[in-house]
């Protein structure tokens, strides 16, 4: 059994696409560029929200406007991150599961850390994580290990006794940064295809398989 399961967020604990791209859309109609279907913002989550903005914007006024849109994504993402987000079929019970089994629950994301701390307050019951790390600036981003490595620090789990679960190609890379092995998951942002060829070796299609991965 693994001492620590770490999650990440968007994509993996909860549905969060229809919310990020409305606070997008938002941002990149007011600053007079054009909205983008959903599915193209899929293609957009998982790096950051900055690094989500700058390639909403088109190249020719990227640099120009890529700030801007960035401040009033993140504003309007502030007050409405919680509007349509929602755990997906199956996370509460998995999680309730695990943590009755004595695992140590965390969330490490590349979403800003207010808002991560928002959606999980909002979304799973107080005492669930023991830790909720989101994007700050003393920690370089996803894949990089660096906030990974925090956390198991400041739980004292070794590489060894903890596992990492996400939904795309960065969490793959960034688990194996690490040193942890990763379970990608079918149901976020990324299909099936790209995790395999980004290196996935362990994928379940329902939250409660997780169990048997983990316990």
């Amino acid at each position: 059994m693994y001492r620590l399961c770490a999650f990440d967020l968007d994509g993996t604990l909860a549905d969060t696409i229809e919310d990020l791209a409305g606070s997008l859309n938002y941002a990149l109609t007011k600053n007079g560029l054009p909205a983008l279907p959903v599915r193209q913002v899929l293609r957009l989550v998982g790096h950051s929200v900055d690094w989500m903005c700058r390639m909403a914007v088109p190249e020719p006024q990227r640099e120009a406007l890529h700030a801007q849109v960035f401040a009033d994504c993140d504003a309007h993402y502030a007050r409405h991150c919680c509007d349509h987000t929602r755990p997906y079929e199956g996370i509460l019970r998995t999680l309730s599961r695990l943590r009755a089994a004595g695992v140590t629950l965390a969330v490490v994301t590349n979403k800003p850390h207010r808002h991560a701390m928002r959606v999980v307050d909002a979304l799973f019951p107080r005492d669930t994580f023991s830790m909720v790390l989101g994007m700050m600036e003393k920690f370089e981003k996803k894949p990089a290990p660096d906030p990974l490595n925090f956390v198991l620090d400041y739980l004292g789990v070794a590489p060894r006794d903890a596992i990492y679960v996400g939904d795309s190609e960065v969490d793959v890379a960034f688990a194996k940064n690490a040193g942890l092995p990763c379970v990608s998951v079918t149901w976020g942002f990324r299909p099936r295809a790209e995790l395999i060829a980004a290196g996935a070796t362990c994928l379940i299609d329902d939250p409660e398989e997780l169990l048997e991965v983990v316990l």
